[in-house]
C-alpha cells in the first residue's frame, strides 16, 4: 500500500508556500527501516514545522519499473532511499533530484553506483549521495584502548574487500599506542586456522566488516576463540556483542536518521548540489557486561566514552 503524507502549511488562515516534497523509497516495512523513516520525519517536523510533505513507498509493493513521469516521485524535491534494495530500484529511474541513500554499506553503494551510472563519480554528478552504515574502524580501535588501557597488541581481521585498508588501520592502531597484527581471511580459508594464531598472541581483537559471507563465516569462530583465549573482541554490531563480544560501535537507526534529516535540511537550501559518500557522523555503543566481568574489564558509562571519542557530540 502506498502511504501519502501531505503537509498543508497554514498560518492565520493564509496558505504559505508549498511544502518541500520528500519522497521515501523503503526496502521493506521492518523495524529498523521504519524507525529510520519515522525518526527522519520527527526530526524535520520538530526543527521545521510544516515545511515538508512526505510520500512513502515500499520496494516490496512496487511492480516493474514504470516511467518516472507517471509516479509521485516525479514531483519530489528530495529523494531518500532506505536500504540497499531501495537504492537499487531508485537508481534505475535516473531522477533529476538530490538522492540520499541510507542504511547501506559503502561497498553496496559503490557497486550500485557502478551498475547504474558507470562509476561513483558519475553517480555523484547526478546528485546521488549516501550515508554509509559502516562505522570507521578507527573508532573501534580508540574504544579498545579506552576499555583496555594496558593493551599492547591489537589483532585485526580483514577480508578480501577490506584488506586494502590495512595501512590506514595500522596507522590508527599505532596512534592509539598499540602494535598492529593482521590476518586476512578469504571465503575458502579455514577461519580457525587463520585466526587462532593471531588471537593467541594479542590483547584485543578487532574484526573489520567485510562481505556478508565473510562476516557470517568468521563471527562464531572469532567469539569461540575469544572465549578460549580470554581475548576481548571489539566488534561492529550490537548483535555481535549480544553473541559474546565485549563491545561494539555501530550505526543505530536513530544515528542514521539524525544525519539524514540534517542532510535533507541542508540540501533544500542548496541548488545543483553534487552528491558524495558521507561517513557516519553519529554512532552508538553497546557493552556486554557479563563478558566484561569474566575478563575483569571495568566499563564506565557510555557518556564517558562518548566524551573521549567525539568531544561529547551525539
Amino acid at each position: 500500500m502506498r502511504v501519502l503524507f501531505v503537509v498543508a502549511i497554514m498560518s492565520g488562515g493564509v496558505v504559505a508556500a508549498d511544502p518541500v516534497e520528500v519522497f521515501f523509497l523503503v526496502s521493506k516495512p521492518t523495524t529498523d527501516y521504519l524507525e529510520v523513516l519515522t525518526t527522519v520525519q520527527e526530526e524535520l517536523e520538530e526543527e521545521f514545522p510544516d515545511k515538508y510533505g512526505y510520500t512513502i513507498e515500499f520496494v516490496s509493493e512496487q511492480s516493474a519499473v514504470e516511467s518516472v513521469a507517471s509516479l509521485p516521485m516525479a514531483t519530489a524535491d528530495v529523494f531518500v532511499t532506505i536500504g540497499t534494495a531501495a537504492a537499487d530500484r531508485a537508481y534505475q529511474y535516473k531522477l533529476g533530484v538530490p538522492i540520499i541513500s541510507v542504511l547501506i554499506t559503502d561497498s553496496s553503494f559503490t557497486a550500485l553506483a557502478i551498475k547504474h551510472f558507470g562509476s561513483v563519480d558519475r553517480a555523484f554528478a547526478r546528485q546521488v549521495s549516501s550515508i554509509c552504515i559502516d562505522q570507521p574502524t578507527s573508532r573501534s580501535i580508540r574504544l579498545a584502548k579506552l576499555l583496555l588501557p594496558r593493551a599492547k597488541k591489537a589483532g585485526v581481521m580483514l577480508g578480501p574487500s577490506s584488506v586494502e585498508r590495512q595501512e590506514k588501520l595500522a596507522e590508527s592502531i599505532s596512534a592509539a599506542g598499540m602494535a598492529p597484527e593482521f590476518v586476512t581471511v578469504g571465503a575458502k580459508d579455514n577461519p580457525i586456522a587463520k585466526i587462532e594464531p593471531l588471537m593467541r598472541n594479542t590483547d584485543v581483537f578487532i574484526p573489520v566488516p567485510d562481505s556478508r559471507l565473510i562476516n557470517i563465516a568468521t563471527a562464531k569462530w572469532i567469539l569461540q576463540l575469544s572465549y578460549r583465549h580470554k581475548v576481548p573482541v571489539i566488534a561492529f554490531s550490537r548483535t555481535y556483542v549480544k553473541a559474546g563480544a565485549l563491545a561494539a560501535i555501530y550505526s543505530s537507526p536513530q544515528n542514521v536518521a539524525l544525519q539524514a534529516a540534517e542532510w535533507i535540511a541542508d540540501t533544500v537550501m542548496v541548488t545543483a548540489k553534487e552528491g558524495q559518500a558521507y561517513p557516519p557522523k553519529y554512532y552508538s555503543m553497546h557493552f556486554n557486561y557479563s563478558v566484561a566481568s569474566s575478563l575483569d574489564v571495568a566499563i564506565e558509562n557510555e557518556q564517558f566514552y562518548l566524551e573521549r571519542l567525539q568531544g561529547g557530540s551525539k
